[in-house]
């Protein structure tokens, strides 16, 4: 009984760095932007790892249904925040997206994806702003701070 137990005790744990492996891991050092994710709806940000596809962050984009800080630490406890922001590699060929997925009141799957690319510059902040209109058509705007431009242009679901 005693290796069935260290065996259960081990699993979680294993399943646990089984799911961080799939989480985005951000890049260190001096060739780095910084994007900060917001949006009108609760998704999910991704950002492209060449060579090994769109990786979510660690966090995912949630909005209050009203202004009042008791979702503070329930959001925090969900790993859901207003604002998700992420360091990237600056690259010219920087790939950023966000996937919303829910089901309605009918209970029928509601979902889109969304990517962009962009120049990323070294030391400079964007903000990638998620949007999901009635019709369900999403979108995602990426800004430079301080007039910075991000000229970012919609991409296929593609992280070569």
């Amino acid at each position: 009984p005693s290796i069935m137990k260290k065996t259960l005790l081990l699993l979680p744990a294993l399943m646990l760095a089984g799911c961080q492996m799939l989480n985005y891991q951000e890049p260190t050092g001096e060739d780095t932007a910084a994007v900060v994710f917001t949006g009108n709806e609760a998704a999910q940000p991704v950002v492209c790892v060449p060579g090994r596809g769109f990786k979510d962050t660690k966090i995912s984009l949630a909005v209050k249904p009203w202004d009042t800080n008791a979702f503070n630490e329930l959001f925090k406890t969900m790993r859901k925040a207003e604002q998700v922001p992420v360091t990237v590699a600056a690259d010219g060929q920087t790939r950023i997206g966000v996937v919303y997925n829910e089901r309605d009141t009918d209970m029928r799957r509601n979902h889109c994806r969304v990517a962009v690319q962009f120049n990323a510059q070294a030391d400079t902040r964007y903000f990638a702003h998620f949007t999901r209109n009635e019709a369900g058509q999403c979108g995602l705007e990426v800004r430079g701070e301080e007039g910075v431009q991000a000229d970012a242009v919609p991409v296929d679901w593609d992280c070569p």
